[in-house]
């Protein structure tokens, strides 16, 4: 390809973009005549596009298509490489290009270091040190430029660990030169320019690694860099990161001794931390230094932890500790006026975790020194949590971001339970009365009201595996008096969520239903509390069946009056489903009427939209439909009383028959098919073994909507009968011929696409899969010797499957093809099916392999890889010689000795999965140019 052809599509495609001219410059970014053309492109007086262009294509070169090079060119390249960037900087040229240029060379010091350039960080130093025709302070720019893309080069770049640890290596010799050349740039009287590339330089140095014995003057530079005033903001931001990189890298835990030293030159810096105001947005240097010692406190945490019981450290720690928690009460409400306090959480976390370890014991004495410490954090944090006034004038993003504030305080609340215990206890009760001694109180505080009720609603979990507490005797009597009419609605909601979440005390304390039941029903005829009532219902009527039985009644007429104003259809199932578990505990002559009260509404929708004989008419009515089904199928789905379901059954199961009749449609997507045969699941799962009554009529329900078009939702209902009544007797001639016709039908479908449109039917194909993978995993008698299904196409459907983007379906195709192969040895049929399809497979691994397929299906293919090995190992050689040898296969970047080498590491692996995954991975990511390897080192 010849420049002008390049240049002309260049401008083209500057102008529109054009498809076909992006393919002619990616083929000439791909091509071996690139290394020689990008010089006439990277020509001073060619126009910038140009230019940018050939110096983003050498970077591509070196980094994607080094093994392009020959090594007699390799000195050749780095000349080239090192007089174009003097000449663009001596000639001022443009800033991206130049930048593009040092990427460029510092991906060459990667590939070279140290075989083929030995010292080449000194030596560049001196290169441009002699080169550069502008002032020292342009100099200065250009090394610092160079040597802060240097580590930034290296941690892009994909290479064999060997030769990472090689690199690193060899950077981290340079590394006490490089930061020293900072160190004196900074604590000269340098403009902030400089200063801005030195102290970018530094924290890219720093990330590589170091000697913190012999670095760590570089705290005082940049401590006096932040408290230099003179300095911009922009210096003071770049300045912390590098401290923060300096003193958080993990090579720093060996010096003790250090780390304290440093620490105790850090912490200076807190005094701009504490007596904040709270400002309009979060201030970022402040946003910065709390990241800085977060940072610390994460990277140095046992030592600071442990540093409490010495003599010599503990101020400096409890400096530290009171940081933290001041960062937790940073003023203002999270995320408007402050963004930082979230980030406290982890710490709180790692504390309490290690302060209850078994090497520390429940008694020690770090526990003593830190339990004020988690009293006072409770405190601040029930300040945190509560609600501003002004919430409804934040933005979603900001009422959802405040959200996810307050879970992640619900779980810092059971961090402190797990240190405070009862003393927590104490805290919330005391601070709850104190809000609560009145109704005008309790109105006028209801966010402090709210914040104890969630705090209390956080930590009733941890409290399920502890002794009973006479707080939450006092709570639960509490929450009786609460003015819930008056009362912000947000208070009324916690207290029905901290009644859902004691539910399981209640089963101790049955005599509280007396005052928990009526409040709930208050909450069920209440918009704003029904969600939470409902749930809170569900939850104490699921644990104290037996308790709860004396106010079934009361339960089940306010459920009936609640139900029709319900306007959610999920708050409508969740109430249903509540209605099951009360109906479950009672016996079925005496629950017979309410359910029929239940039931009927539905039934009596569900009989008069099927009476609609225009079609128009009944379209408008299928959602409907739909819902009453839904409602249904969670009434169900709580019930475990045998003679209630199969009463469900009798009136349904018609109505259900009229509606497949009728009303299934031939579409992939036929949403009532998918409603009714969801129904139908849960109705099988309650049969138990007994499905004389129904399995039958369920099945041709099942049928009648396949046969009109295969969909997942028939699959996954089948897959469940065959889970609950493949082992008996009886079922098993009606489920074969069912399997039968579901196969020879899904194969009917598949037929009628092209293969390059199969994956339109993904979710048809998995569910396929996944029953196919469950019965050869436990019922294979079902399929095994069936001369009606045709297993060479299910086979090849899977290791099609394989292949896919959607990372379930070849998850599902490897369930099931590893089940198949690993059955197969004993089954003369299916044995035949891989002798003569297993070729098939292995080229669709090949394929995985070489990088036509995305890299996540490598780990997922390798365990069907593994079973081939395990039961066709003689096979598996001889249909990789014949793919990769006699059709000559080409699997890229790979030398023929490199494929030998590989294909034997995987027929020796027959048991280690990880072994295997990581060979597979490595030869794949060579394949696919993400790792460069140099052909003769791997030789």
């Amino acid at each position: 390809m010849s420049l002008e052809t390049v240049e002309h599509a260049l401008a083209e495609f500057y102008c529109n973009q054009n498809v076909e001219v992006h393919k002619i410059l990616l083929d000439f970014q791909n091509s071996v005549d690139a290394w020689n053309l990008v010089w006439n492109m990277l020509d001073t007086s060619k126009p910038h596009e140009i230019q940018f262009f050939g110096a983003t294509t050498l970077h591509i070169k070196i980094t994607k298509q080094w093994l392009q090079l020959k090594r007699t060119d390799y000195m050749l390249l780095r000349d080239k490489i090192l007089d174009t960037l003097i000449k663009y900087y001596n000639s001022s040229g443009p800033a991206n290009v130049i930048n593009k240029l040092c990427y460029c060379l510092c991906a060459y010091v990667v590939r070279t270091v140290p075989n083929h350039w030995p010292d080449a960080i000194p030596q560049l130093m001196e290169t441009f040190r002699n080169s550069l025709s502008q002032s020292s302070i342009n100099v200065s720019v250009m090394i610092l430029e160079i040597l802060m893309a240097l580590p930034d080069e290296f941690g892009a770049t994909t290479l064999i660990q060997t030769r990472r640890n090689e690199v690193r290596r060899e950077l981290q010799q340079s590394s006490l030169q490089v930061l020293s050349i900072v160190d004196s740039i900074l604590q000269s009287d340098s403009l902030d320019p400089i200063v801005v590339h030195a102290l970018k330089c530094a924290a890219s140095w720093l990330d590589i690694g170091f000697d913190l014995i012999k670095c760590h003057q570089l705290t005082d530079t940049f401590i006096s860099v932040i408290l230099n005033p003179e300095r911009s903001q922009v210096c003071v931001i770049l300045a912390i990161d590098a401290l923060k990189s300096l003193c958080t890298h993990p090579r720093t835990s060996v010096c003790e001794a250090t780390v304290f030293e440093v620490l105790s030159k850090v912490i200076i810096l807190s005094d701009k931390l504490f007596n904040l105001e709270i400002t309009e947005e979060p201030n970022v240097v402040v946003d910065k230094l709390f990241d800085l010692f977060l940072g610390i406190g994460d990277q140095h945490f046992r030592p600071i932890v442990q540093g409490l019981l010495n003599n010599n450290t503990r101020e400096l720690c409890t400096k530290y500790f009171n940081l933290y928690l001041t960062c937790t009460n940073a003023p203002g409400y999270y995320p408007v006026n402050e963004n930082y306090s979230e980030k406290t959480f982890t710490f709180w976390f790692l504390l309490q975790d290690d302060l209850l370890s078994n090497d520390a014991g429940p008694d020690n004495s770090l526990l003593t020194i830190v339990k004020p410490l988690y009293v006072s954090l409770t405190q601040v944090l029930l300040k945190k949590v509560a609600y501003p006034e002004n919430l409804e004038s934040w933005t979603p993003d900001e009422r959802e971001l405040f959200r996810c504030y307050r879970q992640d305080i619900s779980d810092t609340f059971t961090y402190c339970y797990f240190i405070l215990q009862s003393e927590m206890l104490d805290v919330l009760l005391t601070i709850y009365k104190q809000v609560t001694c009145d109704r005008e109180t309790a109105i006028a505080q209801w966010q402090t009201v709210e914040a104890c009720l969630y705090a209390f609603t956080a930590i009733a979990e941890p409290l399920q595996n502890h002794d009973s507490h006479p707080h939450i005797k006092q709570l639960m009597s509490s929450l009786g008096s609460l003015p819930y009419e008056q009362i912000d609605q947000k208070a009324a909601v916690a207290a029905m969520d901290t009644i859902g979440a004691y539910y399981y005390w209640m089963e101790t304390n049955p005599s509280y239903l007396d005052l928990i039941v009526p409040l709930l029903m208050m909450g069920l005829h209440n918009s704003n509390m029904f969600s939470s009532a409902s749930i809170a219902l569900r939850d104490i009527a699921k644990e104290c069946r037996q308790s709860i039985a004396p106010y079934n009644d009361v339960i089940l007429n306010t459920s009936m009056i609640a139900l029709k104003q319900v306007k959610k259809q999920k708050e409508e199932l969740r109430l249903m489903y509540t209605i099951g578990v009360i109906l479950s505990a009672m016996p079925f002559p005496k629950c017979k009427p309410s359910l029929d009260m239940f039931i009927n509404p539905s039934l009596e929708v569900i009989t008069n939209i099927l009476a609609i004989e225009e079609n128009a008419e009944f379209v408008k009515n299928r959602s409907l439909l739909q819902n009453r089904i839904r409602v249904l199928s969670s009434l169900v789905s709580a019930i475990d009383q045998k003679h209630t379901v199969y009463h469900i059954i009798e009136t349904t199961t018609p109505l259900l028959h009229i509606t497949a009749v009728k009303y299934f449609i031939s579409s992939s997507e036929d949403i009532l098919y998918a409603v009714v045969c969801e129904f139908l699941k849960t109705i099988v799962s309650k049969l138990q073994e007994d499905g004389s009554l129904a399995l039958n009529v369920i099945i041709e329900i099942l049928m009648i909507g396949f046969r009109k078009s295969p969909q997942p939702a028939g699959m996954i209902l089948f897959k469940e009968i065959v889970i609950m009544f493949g082992r008996q007797n009886v079922y098993i001639p009606i489920i074969k011929s069912t399997y039968e016709e579901i196969c020879m039908r899904v194969k009917c479908m598949f037929e009628q696409v092209s293969p390059a449109d199969q994956f339109s039917l993904g979710d048809v194909m998995e569910s396929y899969l996944s029953l196919q993978g469950h019965i050869f995993r436990k019922w294979p008698f079902i399929a095994v010797d069936n001369p009606n299904v045709d297993f060479t196409f299910v086979f090849k459907l899977a290791s099609e499957a394989l292949c896919a983007n959607e990372i379930f379906l070849a998850k599902t195709a490897t369930f099931f093809l590893t089940a198949f192969i690993s059955t197969s040895r004993e089954k003369r049929s299916l044995f035949k099916v891989i002798e003569d399809n297993g070729q098939f497979l292995v080229m669709k691994i090949i394929c995985i392999i070489k990088g036509d397929v995305v890299k996540t299906n490598l780990d997922i293919m390798c365990e069907v890889l593994l079973m081939l090995n395990k039961k066709y190992s003689d096979n598996l050689r001889r249909w990789f010689h014949d793919i990769v040898t006699v059709q000559n296969i080409v699997l890229p970047n790979v030398t023929e000795d490199m494929k030998t080498k590989f294909f034997k590491r995987v027929l020796k692996e027959k048991s280690n999965k990880k072994a295997l995954q990581g060979a597979v991975r490595e030869f794949s990511f060579i394949c696919r140019g993400l790792i460069q390897i140099d052909p003769e080192t791997e030789s």
